[in-house]
């Protein structure tokens, strides 16, 4: 089980913020992995939902429960995400790891166990 509650977060960013969100996050994130994605909403969808070109930045990382605000203030404070539509963010519960060292390292932890 997963002891320290730990979170996989999904960040959708605009295309080109990827680097600095990931700088500005990582005292609390770990394990962070850019992928350069194309979403597939049609014009009248992006329209709406106000977030206009299609080509994004993904950002999968790994943190405990505890960081998740601060990860999302860091978001809205630093990139405005909510007033200047630039991306979202969402969390999903990791329930179970591939044991203790695999936990320890998506966790950040690796230190304390040279």
């Amino acid at each position: 089980m997963n002891s320290k509650h730990l979170e996989l977060m999904i960040i959708i960013a605009k295309r080109g913020l990827a680097n600095k969100i990931v700088a500005a996050i990582s005292e609390y994130a770990t394990f962070p992995s850019i992928i350069m994605s194309r979403g597939t909403a049609s014009n009248e969808i992006l329209a709406a939902l106000g977030i206009g070109e299609p080509e994004k930045d993904m950002i999968f990382c790994f943190t405990e429960f505890s960081n998740v605000q601060n990860i999302y203030k860091i978001l809205e404070i630093d990139f405005s995400f909510t007033e200047k539509k630039l991306g979202i963010a969402m969390t999903v519960p990791v329930s179970a790891v591939g044991g203790n060292l695999t936990l320890q390292i998506l966790l950040g932890k690796t230190k304390d166990l040279m």
